[in-house]
């Protein structure tokens, strides 16, 4: 099975081919830097530093990126040179970063990871990029007064054309990885190993029945939200109330269809967020600003906590998998920034079939300032996850991993 490891080749043609486009993407980043395109000199300067760390660490010129890649990830690089398309290759810049990353990281650290898995750390990788870059355009157009952001459409636009890029990244170099005949193992050339860290599980506080008492509460406050809104007839506020409500009882599905106990005070942090975001449908929303970026904070620590379960998982898996502390760490944001884009499209299709079919959108959103809020607060969250709350979530890693296992062996 041919794996990250086996991507790159120690051959003096195939080094040949690299080095040559190498000194095409350093003199390029010399040509952004004269006609003031500072952005793409960043990136593309990234691309470099990311190809020569193969033969730095295999201290040979000789064991190089394949050039194929090479030269993927230089031709969104030509296309901005040439001034087509600006509004595509950035993300197609990331995407390859991305690639050419995962690359790196499996062959010269103590990372593992399967192909299957790379490809999708390439999506959450551009995805999460797109967000950065959204911040950051917003931030320089905020305090330097440049105009990288157009308006809300536009910003969506490029949201989703990033997702679109990403996916495709993603596809495309699963298909290459497949495809490859390179069995060379660069692990064996750099000569690195070694194996992850692990960490311990946790607890919230308070007794196991007082956070059932609280979660009862929550539930009901949910159940009256609902039933005002079915009154009022508000479809709106019945999905935001409803869908919440729903949620809490998953915890319970879960015991009684797969014989798995959540702990109760994780179910306490899980009915807290969507109680939160319920309330915040009824009034708050609109009369505090600083209730939405409570919520998406909220919200973000449970996401954050679901991909890192999710990466997690699939080290209990398998052993051709093993992530280190860090890259947990950094996971966990990544995939919650790109979660983040994903809702802000879900939230600007809900507005657009609003618009088409009439009524009122069921996911609001009020301009260009309230998606880089919630990109922000959904990276506190995430962070706060990352640093201090992801021992919480170690559980249900241990069990999505079981039924994984159950899956795997049940189809075999």
């Amino acid at each position: 099975m041919t794996t990250l490891q086996s991507l790159l080749a120690r051959t003096d043609a195939n080094a040949a081919v690299a080095w040559v486009l190498t000194g095409g993407l350093l003199g390029a980043v010399g040509q952004f830097w004269r006609i003031g395109e500072l952005d793409w000199a960043v990136v593309t300067m990234l691309l470099v530093g990311v190809t020569i760390t193969i033969p730095i660490v295999a201290r040979t010129p000789t064991v190089m990126l394949p050039a194929e890649l090479l030269a993927a990830a230089a031709v969104p690089v030509a296309v901005r040179a040439t001034g087509m398309l600006p509004q595509v290759t950035p993300f197609v810049a990331v995407a390859a970063l991305g690639v050419l990353t995962v690359v790196v990281l499996d062959a010269t650290t103590s990372l593992s990871m399967t192909p299957r898995f790379a490809a999708v750390f390439v999506v959450v990788v551009t995805m999460a990029g797109a967000g950065v870059w959204t911040v950051g355009t917003w931030v320089a157009d905020t305090i330097v007064g440049t105009m990288f952001v157009g308006g809300k459409t536009e910003l969506m636009w490029d949201l989703i054309i990033a997702t679109v890029v990403g996916v495709g990244a993603g596809l495309l170099f699963d298909g290459y990885v497949v495809v490859s005949d390179r069995i060379e193992h660069l692990r064996t050339a750099t000569g690195h190993t070694g194996t992850a860290s692990t960490s311990t599980g946790g607890s919230l506080p308070g007794s196991t029945q007082q956070q059932r008492r609280v979660v009862r509460l929550l539930q009901l406050l949910l159940v009256g939200i609902t039933i005002v809104a079915l009154a009022r007839r508000n479809v709106t506020l019945v999905v935001n109330s409803g869908v919440p409500l729903a949620i809490t009882f998953l915890p319970a599905v879960l015991r009684r269809e797969f014989d798995y106990t959540m702990d109760p005070g994780l179910v306490v942090w899980i009915t807290l967020a969507t109680v939160l975001h319920a309330v915040g449908a009824v009034a708050l929303y609109e009369l505090y600003g600083w209730y939405d970026s409570l919520t998406h904070t909220f919200s973000a620590s449970l996401i954050a906590g679901g991909g890192y379960a999710i990466a997690r998982s699939v080290e209990h898996h398998t052993q051709a998998v093993s992530f280190t502390r860090g890259f947990r760490g950094s996971f966990v944001v990544l995939f919650v920034l790109a979660v983040g884009v994903a809702w802000e499209i879900l939230e600007f299709a809900s507005g657009g079939v609003a618009t088409l079919v009439g009524g009122e959108a069921v996911l609001a959103q009020y301009g260009t300032t309230d998606i880089v809020n919630d990109l922000v607060f959904n990276a506190a969250g995430a962070v706060v996850v990352a640093t201090l709350g992801s021992a919480h979530f170690e559980g249900i890693a241990a069990w999505l991993a079981s039924r994984v296992d159950v899956l795997v062996r049940g189809g075999s």
